[in-house]
């Protein structure tokens, strides 16, 4: 699925949503690093803290057809501005076992640091719920920390329906808001 998207904010610009490729293998490093400049987490990314971009793409395609039990299958999308810059991923879990089904969900993200604010994060996970009702899912789960306001915005802005509050005792040792959104 790559899909072009002409934002709703004032920056007058095209975006394209799609799965990162080996083209993309500066950007991804660029967008790591910005990352790590900022001490900011990278949810929605999978593995690509600790691998290089080329580690990490051949990895996500392993992810789409994985059959083991330790791993769900899952897909990548980026999206992208007009001059390739990536500006956020996302994930997309198409099962939930284990630590997905309590804490992680179907679906996460994270927006460049520099670019938030712009209301990328509502644009893919819009697109990325497309993905999941064409996968054949009929509601996803999605959580974020109770302390990220802005995704808690984004995720009720796009349909979530609060459920409740977690500890996350396994990774993030902090509550959780669960929301479920139905496709």
């Amino acid at each position: 699925m790559v899909k072009e998207i002409e934002p709703s904010n004032k920056e007058n610009y095209s975006l394209t949503f799609r799965k990162p490729n080996e083209n993309d293998v500066r950007e991804i490093t660029d967008f790591k690093q910005e990352f790590l400049e900022n001490n900011s987490g990278m949810d929605g990314t999978g593995i690509l803290i600790k691998v290089s971009a080329e580690e990490w793409l051949k990895f996500n395609i392993d992810m789409e057809t994985i059959n083991n039990p330790n791993y769900v299958k899952s897909l990548q999308y980026g999206l992208f501005n007009q001059e390739n810059r990536l500006l956020g991923l996302i994930q997309i879990r198409l099962d939930l076992k284990g630590y997905l089904i309590e804490f992680g969900g179907h679906i996460g993200y994270c927006v460049r640091p520099s670019e938030r604010g712009k209301g990328y994060a509502k644009i893919m996970l819009n697109l990325a719920l497309d993905v999941c009702k064409e996968m054949g899912l009929d509601k996803v789960l999605i959580t974020c920390l109770e302390s990220n306001i802005a995704s808690a915005k984004t995720i009720e802005a796009c349909g979530g329906i609060f459920e409740k509050i977690v500890y996350d005792d396994k990774n993030y040792q902090a509550n959780m808001k669960r929301y479920w959104i139905e496709l």
